[in-house]
C-alpha cells in the first residue's frame, strides 16, 4: 500500500512537472499486483479498532471517540512506530513523567508509605496509587471527564474495597470484594 501511494505521488509529480503531451486512446491500465495477505481483515484486528464494550448510545461522538482513541493505541503500538524516533521519544517523555515515593521512620515496625504519580500525557489520563495503611488509587480521565477512587484492603485473601466514579454521566460508589481463583 505504501508502494502504491509512493508510486502515485511520483506518477503526480512527474506529470506535473513534465510538459509531454498524453494520448489517451494510446494508454493502458496500470496493472497492480498486492499480496493475498494484506487485504484480509481477521476478528483480533477489528477489535483493536472498535471497542467490544461500546454501550448502546445516541451519543455518536462518543462512539467516533472511543475508535479513533483505539485506532490511535494501536498504530502508536505498533512496531514500526514503536522503533521511529518519534515512538522512542513518546515512551521517553512518559517514563520521565512518572515517579515513586517512599517514605518510611527508622522507628520499629513502622508503616512504609509509598505513592505511584504517573501522567500519561498521550492519553490524557493521570493516576496516583498509594500503598501504606490501606491500598488506594486515584484515576483522572481527561477525555471521558471522569474521575475514580478507590480504597482496598485485604481481608481473609480477599480484597475488600469502597469505590466511587464521577463524571458527566453521574455518580457510582459501590463496595465489594475481590478474588482471584
Amino acid at each position: 500500500m505504501i508502494k502504491t501511494a509512493l508510486i502515485a505521488l511520483t506518477l503526480v509529480t512527474v506529470s506535473q512537472t513534465s510538459f509531454a503531451s498524453l494520448n489517451i486512446a494510446n494508454t493502458k491500465p496500470v496493472t497492480l499486483q498486492i499480496s493475498q495477505d494484506i487485504g484480509k481483515i481477521t476478528q483480533k484486528d477489528v477489535e483493536k479498532i472498535i471497542p467490544m464494550d461500546l454501550q448502546q448510545t445516541n451519543d455518536l461522538n462518543r462512539v467516533a471517540t472511543q475508535i479513533a482513541d483505539h485506532s490511535l493505541q494501536t498504530w502508536f503500538n505498533s512496531a514500526e512506530v514503536q522503533g521511529s524516533v518519534f515512538g522512542q521519544t513518546a515512551n521517553s517523555v512518559q517514563k520521565k513523567m512518572a515517579t515513586n515515593i517512599t517514605l518510611k521512620s527508622n522507628a520499629p515496625r513502622a508503616i512504609e508509605h509509598k505513592f505511584c504519580l504517573q501522567v500519561l500525557a498521550l492519553q490524557a489520563m493521570a493516576k496516583v496509587q498509594y500503598t501504606g495503611w490501606l491500598n488506594a488509587v486515584f484515576n483522572y480521565d481527561a477525555k471521558a471527564a471522569e474521575s475514580m477512587v478507590e480504597f482496598s484492603e485485604k481481608v481473609f485473601n480477599k480484597d475488600l474495597f469502597v469505590n466511587h466514579t464521577s463524571s458527566s454521566r453521574g455518580n457510582i460508589s459501590s463496595v465489594g470484594i475481590k478474588w482471584g481463583w
